[in-house]
């Protein structure tokens, strides 16, 4: 799913950007609209973008990423 896999590196991107890049409360804005949106989601579709991000996790190659994608799914409500 491209669309997707665009929206978690665009929700990755603003976790992992400093503030002179993005301010705080932007970031803060976009990822509680995203999650708002997100929460219409029904199981099936929570599931499969929760595995996307799993896919995600799995295939980074650095740390840092791979514990912000870990922890994607619970901090935008994906998982029950």
């Amino acid at each position: 799913m491209t669309v997707a896999r665009a929206l978690i590196d665009l929700l990755l991107s603003l976790e992992l950007s400093d503030e002179e890049s993005v301010s705080l409360e932007a970031a803060t804005a976009f990822v509680e609209d995203a999650s708002a949106t997100l929460s219409a989601l029904s199981r099936l579709e929570r599931e499969e973008l929760t595995s996307i991000i799993r896919q995600m996790e799995n295939e980074a190659t650095m740390e840092e990423r791979r514990e912000v994608l870990r922890s994607l799914p619970e901090d935008i409500g994906l998982l029950d």
